[in-house]
């Protein structure tokens, strides 16, 4: 009988995922080599493609076995598309999408000020779009009726502060719905114009501040030049000023891995910087597609990292995979900080927990039962952690005061100054792209009302559709 020959995989299941080449849906397999999940997308006509989306085959199947809520958006208010082609065809969400919008991402304007060689999205520099405040006050109407009460909602482009009516785009989504506004920048303008963020603070906007790297090299080779100087002077106006920030680092493997501890202690050193948001390279879009060295770093390796850097602080079971999202996707750590010291919440709760407090919304929220932090309080107590407990009563006292009721956003906005965040957020590109990722995409683009596309599936595949933003 003829064997067939050895393999250098096990195989562990299919996937729908994408051809870099061809951009048809192919079929694709999970499969482990040695401890590593490898995603490998098999097209008829241009072969195997394979791209890296675990560093850790027992993390991965520990995550991938997480039970996950089925929570379809409701279909009297988002009335979802039906499923005709299959995903992502369908997009706008179709009856398959499994859930409900938490992050609303708004691109503004497809103006910026940079060509960064890192950029996984599109923008066309030869028709400059601005987006108008009635435009954006018929999306906002969407999002809320939509999705109710939202968190957040973002604000990018391009470059959103070069928009001419950027103010009157904020002013449309300070809504009683919307818990905060969040603008993304690449810190240019804001570290030349302190006005612009004395009026951001005024509006009560947080900055998503890109940070990728302290060394003017690096610069030049994510940015195509050297920014660093600007981003230092972006943060030493927002923080003047009053903002809330958080830094926004692109990863890549052997680029600017060592510049994470810098990072980590500018959230230590300052109040204002809320978290730090980590994106793995994703090798797409305008300039991405062929970045190099194109190795990819998925979220337990890049968590493994930050632990690395931290100095034993965290450690990589202190990183919970965020409920609503697939766990390829997302992975973050929420710490208490107490004076100089980061004390991660899975110390004191389990992970299943915390995760509870996350499935409703993007933001951690605790109710009007305050027995969330009293259970803190008595196991810290039972371990003899009796150091750390006047600052979390104090931090009780704060959130549930005896002489009024908080509401969901202002109760989160008190808990900012004693609580820390590190999110990985993996995006996907063309190697990594996989079907039932993009189902359970919890940060949906309302690119035009009635509409809400997963923010990966509208980046890879509508942006081109639109001639705002691709040529």
């Amino acid at each position: 009988m003829t064997r067939l020959p050895p393999r250098d995989y096990v195989y562990y299941t299919t996937v729908r995922g994408l051809c870099r080449s061809c951009r048809e849906i192919v079929p694709g397999r999970i499969v482990f080599r040695g401890s590593e999940v490898w995603q490998e997308q098999l097209c008829h006509r241009c072969g195997v493609q394979a791209a890296l989306i675990a560093g850790d085959k027992e993390w991965y199947l520990a995550r991938m076995s997480e039970a996950r809520l089925d929570r379809s958006p409701v279909p009297g208010v988002l009335k979802p598309h039906p499923n005709r082609q299959g995903c992502p065809a369908d997009c706008g969400p179709c009856s398959w999408h499994a859930s409900p919008c938490q992050l609303p991402v708004i691109s503004v304007t497809n103006n910026c000020n940079l060509r960064c060689p890192i950029c996984f999205t599109y923008n066309r520099p030869d028709k400059i779009y601005s987006m108008s405040p009635a435009e954006m006050r018929q999306i906002v109407d969407w999002v809320v009726a939509a999705s109710g009460h939202s968190d957040v909602i973002n604000i990018t482009g391009g470059e959103p502060t070069l928009h001419p009516q950027i103010f009157e785009l904020i002013a449309e989504c300070r809504r009683p719905e919307i818990g905060r506004i969040t603008l993304n920048s690449n810190g240019l303008l804001l570290g030349q114009d302190f006005h612009f963020c004395e009026r951001l603070a005024e509006l009560g906007v947080y900055v998503i501040l890109s940070f990728n790297t302290f060394s003017a090299e690096c610069s030049r080779a994510l940015h195509g030049q050297d920014v660093v100087e600007s981003k230092l002077k972006a943060i030493e106006n927002l923080t003047r000023a009053g903002v809330r920030m958080t830094l926004l680092n692109v990863l890549i493997r052997d680029h600017n891995e060592d510049d994470l501890p810098k990072l980590l202690d500018l959230m230590r050193s300052h109040d204002n910087i809320l978290s730090l948001t980590i994106q793995p390279m994703t090798y797409t879009g305008q300039g991405g597609a062929s970045f190099t060295p194109g190795t990819h770093l998925p979220v337990d390796v890049a968590a493994n990292l930050v632990c690395q850097h931290l100095r034993g602080e965290i450690e990589p079971s202190d990183f919970v995979s965020r409920p609503s999202a697939h766990p390829l996707c997302y992975s973050l750590c929420y710490l208490f900080k107490l004076g100089e010291r980061l004390l991660p919440f899975t110390r004191a709760l389990e992970p299943s927990e915390l995760q509870e407090k996350l499935r409703q919304s993007y933001l951690l929220r605790v109710d009007d039962n305050h027995s969330f932090f009293t259970d803190i309080v008595n196991r810290l107590y039972a371990s003899n952690q009796t150091t750390l407990l006047p600052a979390f009563k104090k931090l009780i006292q704060d959130l549930f005061p005896s002489d009024r009721s908080l509401s969901h956003f202002e109760r989160q906005r008190l808990a900012e100054s004693s609580v820390r965040t590190i999110y990985i957020h993996a995006h996907m590109d063309e190697d990594t792209f996989d079907c039932s990722r993009a189902a359970l995409c919890p940060d949906l683009v309302p690119c035009e009302p009635g509409k809400l596309i997963p923010a990966c599936t509208y980046n890879l595949f509508y942006r081109q559709r639109d001639e705002r933003f691709y040529v």
